[in-house]
């Protein structure tokens, strides 16, 4: 049976992890006799490793952003030789791992094991073809090597990049846009049941409130500002992962009937499809989620980095504003709420944008690879 490794990983939240699951889910659908394993990289190697580089990574995002983006925009000095370094650490693990799986093809929602990946294309007992993809709106050179056969890209802007800066050939790139998963293909089928189900009023103008899988930033203080400026608005509050929050949340603001509290969230769909607006760091991911069913963003405190440039592409795209200070959050989102040809403009400009397809338009193309 053919079968198809998808290698990614979960530090740093949920993007990565997710967009290989929606690769995976889109693969099945498409392909429900292909065998699709997802794995994580760093964790097959050691799971001790992987541990140590995502709290290095944590810690770093919460008391050193700066020096991550000072890293990231140094990409160009130092990608090749951290992908060669981190290649030969892992390449007796990987071997392993593709020996015993004997893939078709091998893609990568994460660029730790690419370079490892690449050297052993062809040194393995099944030979396959290997594939990127890139989970945010821009490039680095962590993601480019001359053994991958496809890229997977966000925009038409990326594939520029790829061609102008790194060099690969035009038919190497698919626009397939972030792979997300296939069930944003899926029409929505009652909003105002949907709110009615959960509670929110459905006349109101709905903010969802999102930070990442790992929940960094300040919400408490950003939803004390909403009660105070925009006491009308319904406010959805996901806060992933970090459960401590979730709980310090609810002591605060569980009678507040505006006010609704989650934490990690599956069907994140629905939620987006009844709000107006979304709140949250540019994910790559998130990002796209929100794209794809027409939702315009409000940009706060992104990562330096990669999110700093998500940030950048989404705003000069129309379909995304920013606000670093919580404080002022509502006062950036009110006028939309006042003049809704300006919402619905965002809007339109956001559904043009998304992708809803995307992890079955590289499901399409995956397949295209094993047969």
């Amino acid at each position: 049976m053919d079968k198809v490794l998808i290698l990614t990983e979960e530090i740093g939240g949920r993007g990565h992890y997710q967009a290989a699951q929606a690769i995976r889910k889109g693969l099945n659908w498409m392909e429900p006799d292909l065998e699709v394993e997802v794995s994580c990289g760093l964790s097959h190697f050691s799971r001790s490793l992987e541990s140590f580089i995502r709290k290095v990574y944590l810690n770093t995002l919460q008391y050193a952003p700066g020096l991550w983006g000072a890293a990231y925009s140094k990409e160009h000095e130092f990608s090749e030789a951290f992908r060669s370094s981190l290649s030969r650490i892992l390449l007796r693990k990987m071997r392993e791992m593709l020996n015993q799986y004997r893939p078709r093809v091998v893609v990568n929602t994460h660029a730790f094991c690419l370079g490892a990946m690449a050297e052993l294309k062809d040194q393995v007992e099944q030979p396959f073809y290997l594939g990127a993809a890139i989970t945010d709106f821009d490039v680095n050179g962590f993601w480019v090597h001359p053994a991958v056969d496809f890229y997977f890209v966000a925009h038409q802007q990326v594939a520029e990049t790829l061609k102008k800066r790194f060099g690969v050939s035009e038919h190497q790139i698919y626009q397939t846009g972030i792979p997300i998963d296939p069930i944003f293909s899926e029409p929505f089928s009652d909003r105002q049941a949907f709110r009615r189900k959960v509670g929110i009023d459905v006349h109101a103008f709905s903010v969802l409130l999102m930070r990442g899988g790992v929940g960094l930033g300040p919400m408490e203080q950003v939803i004390a500002q909403f009660l105070e400026d925009m006491p009308e608005a319904h406010l959805i509050v996901v806060t992933g992962k970090n459960k401590e929050l979730l709980t310090q949340l609810q002591s605060s603001y569980q009678h507040e009937k505006q006010v609704h509290l989650m934490g990690y969230v599956n069907g994140i769909r629905d939620w987006m499809a009844a709000s107006d607006l979304i709140v949250t760091k540019p994910g790559g991911l998130t990002s796209s989620e929100a794209l794809a069913t027409g939702l315009p963003i409000l940009i706060s405190q992104p990562i330096p980095g990669q999110e700093e440039r998500n940030s950048q592409f989404l705003i000069q795209q129309g379909v995304a504003l920013r606000q670093d200070l919580p404080q002022a959050i509502p006062r950036e989102i009110r006028p939309l709420m006042e003049t809704p040809s300006g919402w619905q403009d965002m809007r339109q400009r956001a559904l043009n944008l998304g992708r809803p397809q995307s992890s079955l338009d590289a499901a399409e193309i995956i397949a295209d690879y094993v047969h």
